[in-house]
């Protein structure tokens, strides 16, 4: 008697891309692609010195493998209550777009998740003005709105320029 495999339907947990997820604040969760995130660290607040006259957002510079990465505060960037400056660590996810590479700080990283790009949905409307040019889209995933930045978008932001 022989017998046939019958092809299962995956989980979506185990498709789809993989982003990196993290929190903003205590009301918002957030993604980026891993395509464009190199790693996430805990990075100890002495290691970043702060580099005066620069926009708010920039928290300073630090040296990782060999390399000096500007710091910057992602829920600043957004327009949300910054990140305490007066603590002992930051968790950071490490960006890169193109050859630019961008440190940004966050509430707390919580690890990877996948989902199909075909459930993000638009941002246009949902979200105040200010906030949708940093966002590819939003997904409702168990209940909790999770954004999708764009990093391309963080990484070329007016406030970091000025």
């Amino acid at each position: 008697m022989s017998s046939t495999l019958t092809p299962t339907k995956r989980s979506t947990r185990t498709t789809g891309d993989m982003f990196l997820r993290f929190q903003l604040d205590r009301q918002t969760t957030a993604v980026v692609p891993m395509l464009q995130t190199q790693e996430a660290i805990v990075l100890p607040a002495s290691r970043v010195s702060i580099v005066p006259n620069l926009p708010s957002p920039v928290m300073g510079l630090f040296n990782r493998r060999s390399s000096l990465l500007w710091l910057v505060d992602l829920p600043e960037i957004l327009g949300l209550e910054p990140i305490d400056r007066h603590t002992q660590s930051y968790d950071v996810a490490l960006l890169k777009v193109g050859q630019t590479p961008l440190a940004v700080a966050v509430r707390s990283i919580l690890g990877v998740t996948r989902f199909a790009k075909d459930e993000i949905s638009s941002p246009i409307g949902s979200f105040n003005p200010a906030f949708t040019p940093y966002l590819n889209g939003w997904i409702l995933r168990n209940q909790e709105l999770v954004l999708v930045l764009d990093p391309e978008a963080i990484v070329n932001a007016k406030v970091l320029s000025s």
